[in-house]
């Protein structure tokens, strides 16, 4: 049989200060509050995950110990007014876990009634909650540095906004709309309504169509 060494700080020992820190130490470590974690399974339909933990913790033999999966975590959905943003989170996306005061068992089941709390469950990852976080595995385009991005990972679909201009990209392709109009900025003249190109240089039964014109003061072309 291995023996492991007593999982107390050896500098406490014989001090009355250092014997509360290594109590108060001992004391936190049982308390739940937010650990980086990432998902194992999604249920949409419900909206819950199991979740897994990803820091790890240590034996007083200096051993790595995975901490437990923890099942049916409600997943935070930002929203509001009747809105709200839905992701379509995977098996291995990453994000934050954080356990609430008291057991919130009955408030979601009730859908966020108020309700007295089911146990005297305190500070336990039972009654957690979990926060997509994507921690840093994107590609932002450089053109929309300056802007509220939404967008896939690799950055190939986004939607961007700033002051002066909104863009929507799709590979390759982007709309831009400003004070000015609605430019297709890429690739140029490529306007199409049911697969067919209305851009500047489309044709009508086979006869190309002259370039677009300067527009009068009337908001006619010439």
């Amino acid at each position: 049989m291995t023996l492991q060494k007593p999982n107390s700080d050896q500098a406490s020992e014989g001090s009355l200060a250092g014997g509360i820190k290594d109590a108060l130490n001992k004391w936190l470590m049982g308390i739940d509050d937010m650990l980086p974690a990432r998902v194992v399974s999604y249920d949409d339909a419900t909206n819950r995950a199991v979740i897994q933990p990803i820091v790890m913790v240590g034996g007083t033999d200096g051993s790595k110990i995975s901490r437990a999966q923890i099942a049916n975590i409600p997943v935070y959905r930002f929203g509001g007014g009747g809105f709200f943003m839905r992701f379509p989170l995977k098996s291995g996306d990453l994000g934050w876990m954080k356990a609430n005061d008291r057991d919130i068992s009955l408030i979601m089941q009730s859908l966020g009634g108020e309700e007295w709390p089911n146990t005297k469950r305190l500070h336990s990852f039972s009654d957690a909650m979990f926060f997509p976080d994507t921690f840093k595995q994107w590609v932002i385009n450089g053109e929309d540095v300056d802007a509220a991005v939404w967008q896939s990972m690799d950055g190939e679909a986004r939607i961007s906004l700033a002051v002066d201009r909104i863009k929507l990209a799709i590979g390759g392709v982007s709309v831009e709309v400003s004070a000015a109009g609605v430019a297709i900025i890429s690739p140029p003249g490529t306007l199409t309504h049911n697969g067919k190109n209305v851009g500047d240089t489309h044709s009508h039964n086979g006869s190309p169509t002259a370039p677009p014109g300067p527009v009068t003061p009337t908001g006619m072309p010439v």
